[in-house]
C-alpha cells in the first residue's frame, strides 16, 4: 500500500493545487457536503464577515482540505527520516525539544489543521508518542495508517475507555501523549463548552488529563505560509490546570490556533452537530 500512495503522489503538489483551484473556479464543488458544511461552520464562527468574505474563506478552505489529503498520502508513502522535508519552519520548536529532554511527560494538544498524519509523523521523528485513533472502516487501510502512526516505536490505541486508560498510564510513565481535541466526542464523554461564542460539545480528555497529572501541556498545529508548510507550537495557559476552567481554556487556545490562518482548518466536520437544544442542529438540512 505504501507503493500505491507513493505512485499517487508522484505529481508535484503545486500541480495538484492548480488542478484543485481550477475545480473551485468552475464551481464544481458547491453542491458537495464538504463545501456546504464548511460554509455553515464559517457562518457560525465568523458572523462579522460579509457574505463575499465567507464564501471566499469557504472556497479557500476546501482547496486546503483537499491539498491536505494529498499531504497525508505524501506522509504515508515516505520514510520517517524524511518527515521534515515538506516543513518550511517550526515556530517555538524549543517547547517540544525542551519537554522531551526533561523526560517528565508531555501532553501535546493538536487540532485538525491540514494533515494530522504529516504533523504526527514529524512529531514521531522527534520522539515516540502515544496517541488515540478512530478506526477506519476499511481494514487494510486501517492497519496501514495505524502502522504509519506507530513509527519510531510510537503506540496508538483505539478511542475507547481502554485507550483512555493506556493514555493515562503513558503519562504517569512520563511519556509524550498526542491528542486531537477539536472533534465531537462520543455521548457522555464531553461537556458543552463555549467555542467561537457558541456552545459546542467538547472532549474533556486532554484538559482532565492535564488537571489529574499536572504534566506540561503544549498546543500544536500545521499551517501554510505562502504555500509552504510551517508548524506552530504554543504554550498553554495556567488555567488548563484548574478543574473548573481547564476545558474552556483549551477551547480558547484552539480558537487562537484556528485564527492563525482560518483557511487551513478542517471546517468540514460537523463540530456543532450536538447542539443545545437538539433542535438547533445547524446541519439539519444537509
Amino acid at each position: 500500500m505504501k507503493a500505491l500512495f507513493y505512485f499517487l503522489t508522484i505529481l508535484p503538489i503545486s500541480l495538484i493545487r492548480y488542478l484543485v483551484v481550477f475545480i473551485i473556479f468552475c464551481r464544481l464543488h458547491i453542491k458537495s457536503n464538504l463545501y456546504r458544511i464548511t460554509l455553515i461552520n464559517i457562518n457560525l464562527c465568523y458572523p462579522d464577515l460579509d457574505d463575499h468574505q465567507k464564501i471566499k474563506l469557504a472556497n479557500d478552505s476546501v482547496i486546503e482540505t483537499i491539498i491536505s489529503g494529498y499531504e497525508s498520502m505524501l506522509s504515508w508513502s515516505r520514510p520517517i527520516h524524511k518527515a521534515g522535508n515538506n516543513i518550511f519552519k517550526v515556530e517555538n520548536n524549543f517547547l517540544l525539544t525542551r519537554n522531551v529532554y526533561n523526560k517528565q511527560g508531555l501532553i501535546i494538544i493538536a487540532i485538525h489543521n491540514r494533515s494530522v498524519d504529516m504533523l504526527l509523523k514529524w512529531i514521531n521523528s522527534k520522539t515516540n508518542t502515544t496517541t488515540l485513533y478512530k478506526k477506519i472502516k476499511n481494514k487494510k487501510l486501517n492497519n496501514f495508517v495505524r502502522k504509519e502512526r506507530e513509527n519510531n516505536n510510537s503506540k496508538t490505541y483505539e478511542t475507547n475507555m481502554n485507550g483512555v486508560r493506556k493514555i493515562y498510564k503513558s503519562l504517569l510513565s512520563n511519556q509524550v501523549v498526542c491528542l486531537a481535541a477539536d472533534q465531537v466526542p462520543q455521548a457522555g464523554m464531553g461537556e458543552y463548552i463555549n467555542l467561537f461564542n457558541r456552545e459546542a460539545y467538547t472532549t474533556t480528555l486532554a484538559s482532565s488529563l492535564a488537571v489529574k497529572t499536572q504534566k506540561p501541556v503544549i498546543y500544536c498545529c500545521m499551517n501554510s505560509d505562502q504555500s509552504k508548510l510551517c508548524i506552530t507550537l504554543r504554550t498553554c495557559n495556567d488555567s488548563i490546570y484548574n478543574e473548573s476552567k481547564c476545558t474552556l481554556s483549551m477551547n480558547q487556545s484552539i480558537e487562537d490556533l484556528i485564527n492563525i490562518n482560518p483557511k487551513d482548518y478542517s471546517w468540514e466536520y460537523k463540530r456543532f452537530k450536538k447542539a443545545q437544544p437538539k433542535n438547533t442542529d445547524p446541519y439539519i438540512y444537509i
